[in-house]
């Protein structure tokens, strides 16, 4: 079976001389600049196709603490940075979307030794209208893109709403045709457990997929279903135990009544015997 392929790497090249822009930003920021802007390049690295998209404020809490600043400094620091030219001004502005040309750059040779492709800006911009990021209007003229292959291309896209991946919870991405297929296959609670499991998976791990699908097949499902095994497990071993608790006290107050019972037989027969004497 074939590996799938990545679409993220595990490093990139860091140039050790700082430039203008590296300096204005650690001049005016400190240290937490530098380290932010650092922290920002790992995240893009291990993010597949090497965008962040922080429309969500969830998701810009969830990187602001990674980088430890405040959300306020962390989006001052990209606004500058996209100011200064080192992320994309188009995406940020609209769509709240870090992009950098530059680190995209450097990663080439990563791509060259898989023998795969990495995604270009044209590649991005196509992959953002079919998640309904952003609108073919909007797309920029930028560099060599040839607006009527992109019509082309995502015009079938559009048409084809089943083909869109939704959102269903917080990084959590499916199209309606695979959470239809898990709930004909898994049910509709195992699906939404999943779900959830993977969601929360996700952010507590800092854990990345390239198909929620696929790995909500693979591994999801099969986890979801031991915890539910030993929870409902738990629950069945507490009643017979229970039972047999409750059964051993009736026995041991029928015991206890017998016993008082014969005592006070005894004590009665022998009382008749008293008055016959």
């Amino acid at each position: 079976m074939a590996r799938p392929e990545r679409n993220n790497v595990d490093y990139f090249p860091f140039i050790c001389e700082d430039g203008n822009k590296m300096f204005y930003i650690e001049e005016t920021y400190g240290n937490d600049g530098f380290a932010t802007f650092v922290k920002l390049l790992r995240e893009l690295a291990k993010t597949n196709y090497h965008y962040l998209d922080l429309s969500k404020p969830s998701t810009l809490m969830f990187l602001s603490a990674k980088c430890k600043v405040s959300k306020e400094i962390l989006q001052s620091i990209i606004s500058d940075l996209v100011d200064l030219g080192k992320f994309d001004k188009v995406l940020w502005s609209e769509n709240k979307i870090v992009w950098c040309q530059d680190f995209v750059d450097s990663i080439e040779d990563a791509y060259i030794k898989r023998k795969s492709k990495c995604i270009t800006y044209p590649d991005l911009l196509l992959l953002l209208i079919s998640l309904g990021v952003r609108k073919l209007s909007l797309l920029p003229l930028k560099g060599d893109i040839n607006t009527q292959s992109i019509v082309k291309e995502t015009k079938p896209k559009q048409i084809k709403e089943k083909d869109i991946k939704k959102e269903y919870k917080e990084n959590i991405f499916l199209t309606i045709i695979e959470y239809e297929k898990l709930v004909k296959e898994h049910s509709e609670k195992t699906t939404l457990d999943s779900i959830n499991f993977l969601s929360d998976y996700k952010i507590e791990k800092g854990y990345t997929t390239k198909s929620d699908y696929l790995t909500i097949k693979r591994w999801v499902i099969d986890a979801v279903n031991k915890t539910n095994n030993n929870q409902n497990g738990n629950k069945q071993t507490n009643y017979p135990i229970r039972k047999s608790v409750d059964d051993k006290r009736n026995e041991v107050i029928d015991v206890a009544t017998q016993a008082f019972n014969r005592l006070a037989n005894l004590s009665s027969q022998n009382d008749q015997t008293s008055n016959l004497l």
